[in-house]
């Protein structure tokens, strides 16, 4: 049987189809943001490598998927009521596993869409240049968004689980790579994400790279610290992967489609690692 990709709305008709859960080996849940939803409009994301990846190696996988391009770990643990209602949900069978990727676009939230200066930048404007782009990052902005709001809603996704039938299965986190800023949206005339940022906050392009690496080094960091202390969570590594895009350039190059979205070489690469993951704790 071939691994099943399906979004929670189309769950009943493929039962009304035949669909029976209890054949796939793993059946697993699936919530988060872009990378696990799409990358743009016309290219998809990791689910659509993982699934032939998974059953390259004989293990067929009903995934569920809740994901939405552009949510974030703030809606999902206030707002966001599918995921609990599917975890509390009883079904003759249970899930085998979680995948989750958040806590990005949070970031990126931050640092856009706050005025100059606030967020997780620095606002460099008529101040002397630092020697690296790290220090434009403005930590007690870091500091707030995941005290304040990153590491509460994921404990609200965290507790819902272990309140459920479900309680101690494997929860998968993405701890996703470091892009390069570019003027590089997913749609066309949409906006950038770190490019704007950057542009808006007067950081000068010899600072972007740095700049980049220390931020997702946060995300990164702060994700890593949803499995502090819950030895079912496991952190997925990922960072490294793929090979950066070219600074300037508009569209797909290396192993990005866009910005911060991967193309299907980049998606396959980290299929592989989500693989060698998740068969490292599931059982056989």
């Amino acid at each position: 049987m071939q691994s099943l990709v399906m979004y929670s709305n189309e769950f009943s008709g493929h039962l009304d189809n035949g669909l029976a859960p209890e054949q796939f080996k793993y059946r697993i849940l699936v919530e988060g943001d872009s990378w696990m939803d799409r990358s743009a409009m016309v290219h998809t994301s990791l689910l659509q490598s993982l699934a032939p990846e998974m059953d390259a190696g004989g293990d067929s996988v009903m995934f569920i998927n809740l994901a939405i391009f552009g949510d974030t770990m703030r809606r999902m643990g206030q707002k966001k009521r599918d995921f609990v209602q599917w975890v509390r949900t009883a079904f003759g069978w249970k899930f085998d596993a979680i995948l989750l990727s958040a806590g990005g676009n949070d970031f990126i939230d931050a640092a856009r869409d706050e005025k100059p200066g606030e967020g997780v930048l620095l606002d460099m404007a008529g101040k002397p240049l630092p020697a690296q782009g790290r220090e434009c990052l403005r930590h007690a902005g870091v500091k707030d968004l995941v005290e304040k709001w990153l590491d509460p809603n994921f404990s609200v996704l965290y507790d819902a689980v272990q309140a459920s039938r479900h309680q101690g299965i494997p929860i998968f986190l993405n701890s996703y790579d470091s892009p390069t800023a570019r003027n590089a949206p997913a749609f066309q005339n949409g906006r950038s994400w770190l490019y704007a940022s950057y542009v808006k906050n007067s950081i000068p392009p010899a600072l972007w790279p740095d700049l980049t690496d220390a931020l997702f080094g946060e995300v990164q960091a702060a994700v890593g610290g949803w499995a502090t202390g819950r030895p079912n969570v496991h952190i997925v590594p990922t960072r490294g992967t793929l090979i950066p895009a070219t600074p300037g350039t508009t569209g797909n190059d290396h192993d990005w489609q866009n910005e911060i979205h991967p193309n299907k070489g980049g998606w396959e690469k980290l299929a592989k690692v989500w693989r060698a993951s998740i068969k490292t704790v599931l059982v056989p």
